[in-house]
């Protein structure tokens, strides 16, 4: 199963400029997900990340997996969805950035579930570039009712 850009917008509540999934490639519910961002060089974060040299800030690689995590999540329980919900994080833990991720990279997010419970869900995340993996870590993230 795949998703263009215009059905990730259904499934999330991000936008511009915090909309960080373009396309996804494959979804196993209830298992995987994996995702593609194109990095683009007219990006909010690249002027002042770095001048002369724009990196992609680790927080935002972080909140591409947790897109991707929030999607997965979603469309395996019907759950963040609904107005009135959010998936919020809850956690970051062993993150660790390998590589820089720069304007004109793809990056690849492979999302796993490593645990689900109703409302709260435990994911390591792996994005790479070119095959590289670029950036690891498992977040942690649950539904708030508002």
């Amino acid at each position: 199963m795949t998703m263009g850009f215009e059905e990730i917008t259904t499934h999330l509540k991000q936008r511009f400029p915090m909309l960080m999934v373009d396309r996804i490639l494959e979804i196993e519910l209830g298992k995987s997900i994996k995702a593609l961002k194109n990095v683009t060089s007219n990006e909010i974060q690249f002027p002042g990340h770095f001048p002369g040299y724009p990196i992609m800030p680790g927080v935002l690689i972080v909140e591409a997996i947790g897109q991707c995590a929030s999607i997965l999540f979603s469309r395996t329980t019907g759950q963040g969805q609904h107005q009135g919900e959010v998936l919020v994080l809850g956690s970051i833990s062993e993150m660790r950035f390998f590589v820089p991720v720069l304007p004109g990279h793809t990056m690849i997010l492979d999302v796993t579930i490593l645990k689900m419970m109703p409302g709260v869900a435990l994911v390591e995340g792996i994005a790479t570039v070119d095959g590289t993996m670029v950036a690891k870590g498992k977040l942690s993230f649950g539904r708030k009712v508002f």
